[in-house]
């Protein structure tokens, strides 16, 4: 005949003891420094709950005699407790907050807890066990619930509420004698429970990690990418600041911040240059040819550019250019005139030859961009003054001035 294992009580009180004062204060910390996770703190409630009905029935069990109406209440109240909350934890996990009758009857539940204490009548135990024991059954079909509806961390909580239940309904069956008893073993029951439950609430922190994670990459790409966009369009708008809409060339603004700074490292050829009669082609053939005749001669003239040279459209028909100082220079600005003359817009049935005069003007380093544009603007009215389509190259900066008085004297 096989002897029956019995473990002492006192044994499974400590070890119960144990894991109820491990799991509050874990649960506990964890709760202070997450204060928004409400399942930290319910859980912790149960275990709070737990310890207290172990306590009080380990005193119970080495009285002589009847316990006091307030022990009793005592471990009515740990039972309490320690159920309510592991319904608060299902509720909590599965992102609901109990209705108010819920907790009205949770509020309820001091009741026969209060009877107890001032009457001392035993008819209230019964009400108690059963209003707790309906807590456990809401908090496992709470847990079901949330199972089915996907939630993975729950089916960890699920299976220690269902192993906890099995326990309380075995220790039941055993007090009447149909199976054998072992005292405590519920506490297995809410030691594995306990174990799930902290299971299920590090996994829930864990993957709400990840999605924080996931969502922070998630938004600082979007950041990045917004940073992006909008770089680029403060760069599509500077582009627009300083180009001329009409001709896709430099403006005004842009061509002298840039020939000033190119000045101030070495000297070079500027040429400003105006379309011949361009007044007469918009008055006979409207603006939309001379809008065409000032794309044509600024494609020509970019045509013309090389490498670090400078282009932009002055202003009206006027067009600036910066050429580099070298020897052939003028010959250079013959054969962009040259390509000028050689162009031709259609307007209706008439074909209308093109032109330009230009302005030389040889400029060296350091010389004020100003200064530089002032004499070739007189080389220009020169050319202007003596035909049209043609070059007219500045005096040197020293001879500048009385050349220029002379020729607008004349």
């Amino acid at each position: 005949m096989s002897a029956q294992l019995v473990i002492p009580i006192e044994l499974i009180d400590a070890f119960g003891a144990g894991v109820y004062v491990l799991t509050l204060a874990n649960q506990a910390e964890l709760w202070w420094h997450r204060r928004r996770r409400r399942t930290h703190f319910w859980l912790a409630m149960s275990a709070l709950g737990a310890l207290l009905v172990n306590l009080t029935g380990a005193h119970i069990r080495t009285l002589a005699h009847a316990p006091s109406p307030q022990l009793v209440a005592c471990n009515m109240l740990g039972i309490a407790i320690a159920l309510v909350g592991l319904y608060r934890l299902a509720e909590a996990v599965g992102g609901r907050r109990p209705g108010r009758i819920v907790q009205g009857l949770q509020w309820a539940l001091l009741l026969p807890i209060a009877l107890q204490l001032v009457t001392g009548n035993p008819l209230t135990i019964p009400v108690l066990s059963v209003a707790t024991a309906l807590f456990l059954l809401a908090a496992l079909w709470r847990s079901i619930l949330n199972v089915l509806s996907g939630d993975r961390e729950s089916r960890s909580l699920a299976f220690g509420l269902t192993l906890l239940f099995v326990t309380l309904l075995y220790d039941v069956i055993s007090e009447l004698h149909i199976l054998p008893h072992q005292e405590g073993f519920p506490v297995f029951g809410f030691t594995i429970l306990y174990i799930a439950a902290a299971r299920a609430l590090s996994l829930r922190y864990e993957r709400d990690y990840r999605e924080l994670v996931n969502l922070r990459g998630e938004l600082e790409s979007r950041v990045q990418q917004r940073t992006l966009e909008l770089q680029e369009a403060n760069h599509r708008l500077d582009l627009l600041s300083r180009t001329d809409a009409l001709t896709g060339l430099a403006n005004r603004r842009s061509f002298q911040e840039a020939a000033a700074a190119h000045l101030q490292q070495q000297g070079a050829c500027l040429l400003m240059i105006d379309i011949d009669h361009f007044k007469r082609i918009n008055d006979s053939y409207g603006h939309d040819t001379g809008d065409t005749a000032l794309r044509l001669v600024s494609t020509t003239l970019a045509d013309s550019m090389q490498a670090g040279e400078l282009l932009a459209r002055w202003g009206g028909e006027e067009f600036i250019a910066l050429l580099d100082a070298s020897p052939d220079v003028v010959a250079r600005v013959e054969r962009m005139r040259l390509a000028v003359a050689a162009t031709a817009i259609e307007a209706g049935t008439a074909r209308i030859g093109l032109s330009a005069s230009f302005g030389v003007a040889m400029t060296l380093q350091n010389e004020a961009l100003e200064a530089a544009i002032a004499r070739a603007d007189d080389a220009l009215y020169r050319s202007k003054h003596e035909g049209r389509d043609r070059i007219s190259v500045a005096p040197d900066r020293d001879r500048a001035g009385q050349g220029n008085a002379d020729l607008r004297q004349r």
